[in-house]
């Protein structure tokens, strides 16, 4: 938790840390620990597990590590819903989300053996499987990402100093004349400082960041890490203006639900703006109401693309989504009507039925909220 020391104003800076003092992780990156795990094992691992890697490798250095003080700020243990017994993800009482741990669980468990199978250099202690999950909940909880910047302002002045020292050398050398050296010189920083403008845009940089990762969330927040190009730091500026003592907040994604931030940070958030529910049982619901579902129907259903609107259904706050009470007309549809547009596709469902048709669509999906509940 962060709170306030004194009146905060909106876009006042909040917190700013040299980007140095973190554990950051760019795309690509060689293994900053060969001694520790084998390079080609890095390689092959997700940008977590990397991240994880480099966290536990500091926190074997002891008072060695950089970020000794950081990791010992860090929580000694978690209590994600990746590291709950069976019977406690029972009680969540969401299928989706229960089944979303359950994949997390067998997915880390299988990390871990691979760590120990193959990761690991000759003569290191072996990390238990306690170790492992406490540095990958670490990293899923407080790690931000952000657009890739390969080099700091100090890196291309460094370039931009050794291109004019060129420059100037080949001049006084005689090796080409002014008006090229100068065209040449230019165009080596002008592609430069594209490539990083194009390669920004599509790569992403994660960091855990000393002090940032203390403050909570809020989905009303309209504050984020940013990093400060020219000072080479991140930072946090206020969204809004904050009282001595008020807690203050940072958002940690504008598409966040509850489902997600449970699963990776656990917690919810109440009154979410952008909450969902996930209802899995669709198809069970609309058989309990009519019978099983005809094979020509699933089949036309797979043709069309709209198996997975019915087999996974996104409940929002304004209704169902558009392709699920696409496919479910279609579902509800008697055999004749739903035959004569089985096989020319079902663009005819999409829109809204005769008022018959809408309230058995209605009904059906009434009932499947009562068993969901």
């Amino acid at each position: 938790m962060a709170a306030a020391e004194g009146g905060i104003k909106a876009d006042d800076l909040i917190i700013s840390i040299p980007r140095l003092a973190s554990i950051t992780l760019a795309p690509g990156a060689r293994c900053p620990c060969p001694a520790f795990v084998a390079p080609d094992y890095w390689r092959a691992q997700p940008w977590f597990v990397q991240m994880g890697i480099m966290l536990l490798h500091e926190q074997r250095l002891g008072e060695a590590s950089r970020l000794s003080r950081y990791i010992e700020q860090l929580p000694r243990s978690f209590d994600a819903p990746v590291l709950w017994t069976p019977q406690q993800l029972q009680q969540l009482q969401c299928p989706h989300t229960i089944q979303q741990v359950q994949l997390q669980q067998q997915e880390w468990a299988g990390l871990h053996r691979q760590l120990l199978a193959s990761g690991l250099q000759p003569g290191q202690t072996r990390v238990t499987s306690e170790q492992f999950l406490w540095a990958l909940c670490a990293v899923r909880s407080r790690t931000f990402s952000g657009p890739y910047i390969g080099s700091s302002l100090a890196d291309r002045l460094r370039l931009a100093a050794l291109v004019g020292g060129l420059s100037v050398a080949n001049v006084v050398l005689g090796l080409a004349d002014v008006q090229r050296t100068l065209s040449a010189a230019l165009a080596v920083l002008l592609f430069n400082l594209l490539y990083e403008l194009i390669l920004s845009r599509s790569l992403k940089q994660h960091a855990l960041c000393p002090l940032v990762d203390f403050i909570n969330h809020s989905s009303a927040s309209k504050s984020e890490v940013s990093l400060d190009y020219f000072s080479d730091r991140y930072s946090v500026q206020a969204g809004r203006d904050y009282s001595m003592g008020e807690e203050v907040f940072i958002s940690y994604g504008g598409n966040q639900t509850n489902d997600s931030l449970l699963q990776y940070y656990g917690f919810t958030e109440p009154d979410l703006p952008g909450d969902c529910y996930c209802m899995t049982r669709m198809m069970a619901w609309l058989e309990a109401e009519q019978g099983p579902v005809a094979p020509w129907r699933l089949d036309a259903l797979r043709q069309a693309g709209l198996m997975e609107a019915v087999s996974s259904v996104t409940l929002v706050r304004k209704g169902f989504p558009a392709e699920s009470l696409h496919a479910l007309r279609f579902l509800l549809a008697p055999d004749e009507e739903a035959r004569n547009t089985a096989l020319g596709g079902l663009a005819s469902w999409q829109q809204a039925g005769s008022p018959e048709q809408e309230q058995r669509l209605a009904l059906l999906l009434v009932a499947a909220c009562e068993k969901e509940l």
